[in-house]
């Protein structure tokens, strides 16, 4: 692959402003550093894409007539040279019908008119099946862009009789919207400094994954279909400006490249950066620094010595889990482990790699970014092998184990992990539910149920009235059913004493229409039951579901699945607007067909007291949903937020409450109220629901 312009590589950037919406700032700003980065030939490696050398074409004055034409002679430029076409569409776009086929509006373009914008399924399928076009590269950074996808049928078969190639980057779903051309400006941003992996050519579904790292509030999406046996290379989109060629024989990651060249250049004089680094060439290194360092002490000694042994101990570590645990070693048992001590570590996902799928990536990540509450990495990696280990069926008096720790100088660290994880254990093995579920129509229920549960299985169960003093003659209220919640866990905590195990987790299930407005993890008369306590809130009518829930229980399970699988580093949530949630009826038909489902589900704006059903609608097909709790809702600039704690909830969230009562800085996340039917609820709710005890709800 050769630097520069490629005469086989053309570029075209189309973006109207439509003088009929609103008018888009960022527009021409963000088309032309893309034209810019397309163009640029150590980048994009594109040649302009019409015959008089122009590429890009922004703002006023562009019609559908215009746009169409342009479209036209650059897909012909690139049939007479055999070229690659990276068509790049920006502007205001709307779906069509039920089909959510893109519309591009242009200058003359208003919505919903579909004769007067341009069908972008219809003009990448014919640039796609062109006779002489090397493929296409589409980038749609509308709203809803995923409409962009051509028909099957347009591309696997039409006059070039499947032998097209198309790769599509979209920046959200056929049924969301896209903010601030936020895909073009983080796309420009990327490429310009590159992906750490060894890959020289970076394609779209590459540039996608990492790319949903970065954009909030909408799904980057992409497609690819390659139909054509004998093109000479895999389309790609741009060069790696972080390509330095392959480095066989390398078991650490990114972070720990960037640390050992830095540490190692400011040595003076500089020691060179191994090219392999497997343990042997690890402690190799280790034994030359400690040579250089026998008459010296300065820092940046110290940083290249601590760097080369932080990277022993990654390197080492992931040698060690593959001879171990093996077969074993799964991506998702990797994920879990991650994520279950980013939770006990009270500690964000931000920086995490955003796959936490590899050995090397979360090693990498464990040794190099370690918290600053620990001298060392040692800590953490210990603690991430233990919780690895009990996953996969390994004990923790293992001799391996042992070695491997005495061999990375961590013998007291997985001692103390060993002693903490047990800990931890206890402190996961009790919990009380406390269930609203008997409540009538919405309002506060006469009794509160409760049971609690030792691993997992229920060990008691009590029965609180939530009455008032029969003198009064007052229904129930929330007073009087926070009172008999403090009763409860006055119970729970004897329970928990004859056991001699701690009682931490206490789980509130509540009816839709008391989700909206009540806190319980702020009910209390003396402390507030969430200040000692990680209170988590779910739907009560999971314990005894109506027809319409049990015939969805399949796609909710289905939907945890997913949550779990999930590898982006934004969280797994289809947010909803207000427009969206304004129809109950056409929201329960999106719902019905499945055409919302990528896990959970957010609410842009806090919704009413649930009188529409609202929020028994959507927990009716989804395990997770969050809404904020504020007026001014909880826009695509806060998602981040989110995204950045979601591997940690419930238990990041509690935290946030936590700090804004202590009157700490706190996250913009406290704004936050969540619903969280995880797999153990979930499994809870059926197992309840189907016991021969006697102990079914009714």
């Amino acid at each position: 692959m050769t630097a520069g312009p490629n005469p086989r590589r053309h570029a075209l950037v189309i973006a109207p402003q439509c003088r009929s919406m609103p008018r888009l700032e960022s527009l021409e700003p963000a088309a032309l550093d893309l034209d810019k980065v397309l163009r640029d030939g150590a980048l994009g490696g594109c040649a302009a894409g019409l015959p008089g050398g122009e590429s890009l074409f922004a703002g006023e004055g562009l019609t559908s007539g215009q746009i169409l034409d342009l479209v036209e002679r650059a897909v012909e430029h690139a049939a007479d040279h055999n070229a690659v076409l990276v068509l790049a569409v920006l502007g205001h776009g709307f779906a069509v019908g039920s089909t959510g086929t893109l519309r591009l509006m242009a200058d003359d373009s208003e919505e919903e008119v579909r004769r007067k914008a341009l069908d972008v399924s219809a003009l990448l399928a014919m640039a796609a099946d062109h006779h002489g076009v090397g493929g296409l590269i589409g980038i749609i950074d509308t709203c809803h862009a995923a409409g962009a996808i051509p028909a099957a049928s347009e591309i696997t078969r039409g006059s070039r009789n499947g032998r097209t190639r198309l790769s599509l980057l979209m920046a959200s779903s056929s049924s969301q919207l896209a903010y601030d051309l936020t895909l073009s400006r983080e796309l420009t941003s990327l490429l310009r400094r590159g992906v750490p992996v060894d890959e020289e050519a970076l394609s779209v579904t590459r540039v996608a994954q990492e790319l949903r790292r970065y954009v909030k509030g909408q799904d980057v999406t992409f497609a690819h279909h390659d139909g054509d046996p004998l093109a000479d290379e895999p389309l790609w989109l741009a060069r790696n400006a972080r390509h330095r060629g392959s480095s066989p024989g390398v078991l650490s990651g990114p972070l720990a490249a960037e640390e050992l060249a830095a540490a190692l250049g400011g040595l003076r004089p500089p020691v060179a950066v191994p090219r392999v680094r497997d343990t042997a060439a690890v402690r190799a290194l280790v034994r030359h620094l400690e040579d250089l360092g026998a008459d010296r002490s300065d820092g940046a000694w110290e940083r290249a010595w601590e760097a080369a042994d932080h990277l022993h101990v990654a390197v080492r570590t992931v040698e060690f889990l593959r001879e171990w645990i093996g077969s074993e070693l799964t991506t998702p048992r990797i994920r879990r482990a991650l994520c279950s001590l980013l939770a006990s570590e009270r500690r964000s996902s931000r920086g995490t790699p955003a796959s936490c799928g590899t050995d090397v990536e979360v090693l990498d990540y464990l040794a190099f970014d370690h918290p600053v509450a620990h001298d060392d990495c040692r800590p953490w990696v210990t603690r991430f092998v233990l919780v690895l280990a009990r996953a996969a069926g390994r004990s923790d008096q293992d001799p391996a184990l042992v070695r491997w720790a005495e061999e990375i100088k961590a013998r007291q660290e997985l001692n103390d992990a060993v002693e903490y994880a047990r800990s931890r254990h206890d402190g996961q093995r009790l919990s009380l539910v406390a269930s609203l579920h008997a409540s009538v129509a919405g309002d506060w229920p006469q009794t509160l149920e409760t049971w609690m549960l030792l691993d997992g299985e229920v060990s008691g169960r009590n029965t609180f009235s939530c009455l008032p003093p029969a003198a009064t003659g007052c229904p129930a209220d929330r007073e009087s059913v926070e009172e008999a919640l403090e009763g409860a866990v006055l119970w729970a905590r004897s329970e928990a004493e004859k056991l001699e195990l701690p009682l931490t987790r206490i789980h509130v299930a509540v009816p839709s229409a008391l989700l909206a407005t009540w806190r319980p993890e702020e009910s209390g008369s003396a402390l507030l039951l969430g200040v000692h306590h990680d209170v988590v809130m779910h739907w009560s009518e999971r314990l005894a579901p109506s027809l319409l829930l049990r015939l969805t229980e399949a796609a909710v399970s289905a939907r945890w699945t997913a949550i779990e699988q999930h590898t982006a580093a934004s969280a797994p949530l289809d947010w909803l607007s207000e427009q969206e949630t304004a129809d109950p009826r056409a929201l329960g038909a999106r719902l019905a067909r499945g055409q919302l489902r990528t896990g959970g589900m957010g609410l842009v704006r806090r919704p009413a007291a649930d009188k529409g059903g609202l929020l028994d609608l959507l927990l009716a097909y989804t395990p997770v949903l969050v809404w904020p709790q504020s007026a001014t809702g909880f826009g695509p600039s806060l998602h981040g937020q989110l995204d950045d704690h979601w591997r940690t909830l419930p238990d990041s969230l509690l935290d946030s409450y936590r700090c804004e009562w202590s009157g700490a800085p706190g996250q913009d996340i406290a704004v936050l109220r969540l619903v969280w039917d995880d797999r153990d609820w979930l499994a809870f709710c059926n197992r309840l629901r189907t016991s021969d005890t006697g102990t079914e709800p009714v």
